[in-house]
């Protein structure tokens, strides 16, 4: 009976290719029967793109002008930062609470109010949690649907 399984000389070949391949800067990949396949570059080539180069788009860079939402999209970008930072330190702060269960807890946060869901074994762990939350800064609120089962 033959083992489904390669052996030792195949898996060799196979890493040095893998190896040899990413040193060469190529994307293969062994498919399910050991081939080695190319990725293909369905892409051209930019154009020339030099300044003074034939095939370049004349931009006159004076006439240019900032679409009038990049301050709201500028905007929009910083609080999607800072609510992504403020989720992250809840969920580490959970996380580092001695006595917590956190992984059932599920947290969102948008323009600084933090949505709370989920599951915890206790009231007191309830508590414990919406009490590490609000003592994250940047929490300006919380909405609390944290719900409390004894399983």
């Amino acid at each position: 009976m033959q083992s489904s399984q390669p052996t030792a000389p195949i898996l060799r070949k196979a890493c040095l290719a893998a190896a040899l391949a990413v040193v060469a800067g190529s994307a293969l990949a062994l498919d399910a029967g050991g081939f080695m396949r190319t990725a293909v570059d369905t892409t051209s080539p930019p154009s020339n793109s030099a300044p003074g180069m034939p095939g370049r788009a004349a931009i006159d860079r004076d006439t240019r002008t900032a679409p009038a939402n990049s301050d709201t999209s500028t905007d929009k970008a910083k609080q999607a930062v800072t609510d992504s930072t403020i989720t992250t330190k809840i969920k580490t702060k959970l996380l580092s609470t001695k006595d917590l269960k956190s992984t059932g807890i599920h947290i969102k946060t948008k323009d600084g109010t933090v949505n709370v869901s989920g599951v915890v074994p206790s009231r007191e762990q309830h508590d414990l949690a919406l009490e590490t939350i609000r003592g994250v800064d940047g929490v300006t609120s919380v909405n609390d649907t944290l719900k409390v089962s004894s399983r």
